[in-house]
């Protein structure tokens, strides 16, 4: 795992000089503490630079930079790549290549390309994002940048008022260049409120984008870039599975086959490793699995929070580490901490993560450092695949009884009849808002965490009209013209509009692991992972989002994911022999921090409502005042469940403190 930047002119015009691109590089240090790299080509039209985690081949041999060897194609890379060794194997027998190292990663993606170009991409079984420069044609050099099937690596870029292309793991690290502005982009702002996160390929920095998951980037000699996808996870009609195709328990038992394949990939290192255990399925089946592949302990982490035990699950967590051994370590947090925490917490995300997950994950993380250990297996990705969360059989169920009844209305007498009923005086606001959605031809699943909508969302925010901008992205193909809208369902219906008629019913099963795939797990679930694990120089590694599993997820039929009101239901089978039944089946408690009683407490909430009134934001009119603090002071003085709403603009508010007014000192 690695940070790295790069510079690229399309022009005879060198990139900035060494100073910056190590001002760039060294902006993010926590990425990479044990080593670093500078490259410049000889024409000076592009640089490198790299902060080097060493995990795979700790020697100085597998460096980046890193060239061939005649110099002419030259990479620099974060992540990992499981199947290196095979890789090799096969590339040594072509007898082509000169290998200056025993066993890099690094070094086998490079003879990759050389062989391959970018048809390389689907061989790889990893995590990464990837810059490579090739000038095989000096006259015509060309840069590739690459971000991997799920997102699990970042990568940003931005192009200067100078024509010069800026790319980084960090946008951290593109702010530490003189020519790449700070500004707020206040169309990817309006999504933000939405999702909590801006989807890709915007960022809440104007002009400066991230490659979307599964995509690539190729910019030629004279500056032109376009975009190319070279990954999907798209369902079918055609590609689901009938029962008739596969039995349950074949599926079971493929399940578990891949599972076991991929905690095995993930176990390729040169350092220590672990698990981050909670004490959920997810977790204590990596553990379970992990075991069985050891000849030593395995190491487990958990985090609890001090003075609100309820939400901790030290006891199921506890239970694992006793039944497989491991040698378990754990740590707890209180408010004051979380408050103290804030200020680096914006600073470490770069772009807001409204996920109040991030506190415990960082103190988490801490904890892992502390106890020597550079690598952690983590659960994310398996509710999302398998349907294991309490919505989605709320959104089967809404899909059926609410959102199919009111767009499949034909002759008069229905249409008084729905009318009728769904104005008894008891009818649910949710499902007023779903019947308004299908009567306007919109999307029932918008994503697991859509935040700001409706009613509120239009007492929240005046209209933005008069903040427009106009956005030109300097990439062909990439940014789709619904995501230039102040319409948060056009980036919906972008994703999902094309499946219409063409899946499994019930679609929304199948249409909701697709949009969770597009928008909440690239750019929210796993950017929170990648900051608040790297923050401390720790790599993680998700399993469960191996690709070889996401495609057999995509294919399975939807009731062996969500079986009589039972999430997760194939995975919490194969899971029967490994986890008590108890642990297995019980409520999911998730991973959250105790948010809606910490706003309660006197000085979070207050120092809360301080920063939101200083805040340019709300004086500039982004945000309505006096319905925001409304909202602030009734969870304040009594709950009221608004913590989440709450949390979302408050990590915009600290975040343009920080960023766009470089105000440390904000809360």
């Amino acid at each position: 795992m690695c940070g790295f930047i790069g510079c690229f002119s399309s022009t005879n015009k060198s990139v900035v000089d060494n100073q910056t691109l190590i001002n760039m590089r060294d902006a993010m240090t926590h990425r990479g503490p044990d080593d670093a790299g500078l490259w410049r080509a000889p024409d000076h039209r592009c640089a490198l630079g790299h902060r080097r985690l060493s995990i795979i081949d700790l020697s100085h041999a597998a460096q980046q930079p890193m060239a061939n060897t005649d110099n002419s194609v030259i990479i620099v890379f974060n992540g990992e790549i499981y199947n290196h060794k095979q890789l090799r194997q096969e590339l040594m027998q072509l007898g082509k290549y000169q290998w200056k190292t025993d066993h890099s990663d690094t070094e086998v993606i490079l003879h990759a390309f050389e062989e391959w170009h970018v048809d390389m991409l689907p061989k790889l079984v990893g995590m990464f994002s990837i810059a490579i420069y090739d000038r095989r044609n000096p006259d015509k050099p060309e840069l590739h940048l690459i971000r991997d099937r799920i997102g699990i690596k970042p990568l940003y870029f931005s192009r200067t008022n100078t024509g010069e292309w800026v790319f980084g793991s960090e946008i951290r690290s593109l702010l530490a260049h003189p020519d790449v502005i700070r500004e707020m982009d206040h169309t990817a702002f309006w999504h933000y409120l939405t999702f909590i996160v801006t989807p890709a390929p915007m960022t809440l920095f104007r002009g400066i984008w991230k490659l979307p998951a599964g995509f690539g980037i190729t910019i030629n000699h004279q500056g032109n870039a376009h975009a190319w996808q070279w990954w999907d996870c798209k369902p079918s009609r055609e590609l689901t599975y009938s029962p008739n195709d596969l039995s349950p328990a074949d599926a079971e038992a493929e399940l578990l086959r891949l599972l076991r394949q991929a905690i095995s990939r993930r176990m390729v290192a040169d350092v220590p490793f672990g698990v981050l255990l909670s004490g959920g399925v997810d977790s204590s089946l990596n553990v379970a699995l992990m075991s069985e592949l050891m000849d030593r302990p395995v190491t487990t982490f958990s985090i609890g929070y001090a003075t609100h035990e309820e939400f901790n699950e030290f006891e199921y967590a506890r239970r694992i580490a006793k039944r497989y051994r491991t040698d378990h370590y754990e740590t707890q947090i209180n408010g004051q901490e979380a408050l103290d925490f804030l200020p680096l917490l914006v600073q470490l995300q770069d772009e807001p993560i409204a996920d109040n997950v991030c506190i415990p994950l960082y103190f988490l993380a801490k904890l892992v450092k502390s106890k020597g250990t550079t690598v952690v297996q983590v659960g994310e990705g398996a509710d999302e695949n398998f349907l294991g969360y309490w919505w989605c059989d709320h959104y089967r169920k809404k899909y059926q009884d609410v959102y199919l009844p009111a767009q499949q209305q034909s002759s008069w007498w229905q249409r008084l009849l729905f009318k009728s009923k769904h104005r008894l005086p008891g009818l649910a606001i949710e499902d007023k808002a779903i019947i308004q959605r299908a009567r306007q031809q919109q999307q029932l699943f918008w994503g697991g965490a859509v935040c700001w909508w409706g009613d509120m969302r239009s007492q929240l925010t005046p209209d933005l009209a008069p903040f427009g901008q106009s956005l030109e992205c300097p990439v062909a193909n990439l940014l789709p013209a619904s995501h230039s809208k102040l319409d948060s369902h056009a980036i919906v219906n972008h994703y999902l509009g094309s499946l219409n008629g063409q899946l499994v019913e019930p679609e929304i099963l199948q249409k909701i692991p697709y949009m969770e795939h597009k928008l909440r797990l690239p750019e929210h679930l796993l950017m929170r992972v990648d900051k608040m694990t790297m923050a401390h120089s720790i790599e993680a590694r998700v399993p469960f989002l191996d690709h070889d599993i996401v495609e057999f997820a995509m294919r399975l039929p939807a009731e062996y994911k969500l079986h009589n009101g039972i999430g997760k239901a194939i995975l919490k089978k194969i899971a029967e022999p490994f986890v008590d039944d108890d642990m297995l089946y019980r409520r999911k408690q998730g991973f959250g921090a105790p948010m809606e009683k910490w706003f309660k407490e006197p000085d979070f909430g207050q120092r809360c409502l301080d920063a939101f009134n200083k805040s340019d934001l709300v004086k500039a009119g982004f945000i309505n005042k006096d319905y925001f603090t409304k909202l602030l002071s009734q969870q304040m003085r009594s709950g009221g469940g608004y913590s989440f709403h709450l949390w979302t603009v408050m990590n915009a508010i600290l975040w343009h403190e920080v960023w766009i007014n470089r105000n440390l000192d904000c809360l």
